[in-house]
């Protein structure tokens, strides 16, 4: 049976770093066995992802370079909620942004989904996009992208090999084909 009250005592906190994308907040703690302790979360604004779907049934991928795994990465488009953006503007605007599409459409893909609960407090909103029109891509500054368009059978087998990889993007696509029948 689950837990009504935290084991956890959170007896005093401190920011320890601060940029404009995270926050790292370092807490003195009574762990559950009673022991003192230290616990450190990473703390950043609302994700939000989008599966672009064509009029073709295909999804639309956006690739980039990942820093942390200094590796290549297939997504659906991706970012944060600027200050005072709600969820669903954000992804708008990175859609455009990213890959030059705007939408019709919108639908919530499911609940808010917990990224890396053991160590952040990062959540994020994922949605499905339809009736696309091109309009030309915007990217950031910091953003190299490439940008695909496939099949969802074609994505999802790229989720069972393991050529994506990023949460956001697994949940997006199977809660996909598995709520939507597509």
């Amino acid at each position: 049976m689950p837990l009504s009250t935290s084991p956890w005592t959170i007896v005093a906190s401190r920011e320890v770093y601060a940029n404009p994308w995270i926050t790292v907040v370092e807490h003195d703690v009574i762990r559950p066995d009673g022991k003192p302790g230290l616990y450190g979360i990473v703390q950043s604004s609302l994700a939000v992802g989008v599966v672009p779907l064509t009029e073709e049934g295909n999804v639309v991928l956006v690739g980039q370079w990942r820093v942390p795994f200094d590796a290549w990465s297939w997504e659906i488009p991706e970012g944060g909620t600027g200050a005072d953006e709600d969820g669903l503007t954000a992804i708008q605007r990175e859609l455009r942004e990213e890959t030059g599409y705007v939408a019709q459409e919108w639908a919530r893909l499911g609940p808010t989904v917990h990224l890396s609960n053991s160590h952040t407090s990062e959540e994020a909103d994922i949605y499905v996009a339809r009736g696309l029109t091109q309009v030309g891509a915007d990217p950031d500054g910091d953003e190299v992208l490439e940008v695909m368009e496939v099949p969802v059978e074609t994505a999802l087998a790229m989720v069972d090999r393991g050529e994506i990889t990023d949460s956001i993007t697994v949940i997006a696509l199977l809660r996909l084909a598995r709520h939507h029948g597509v």
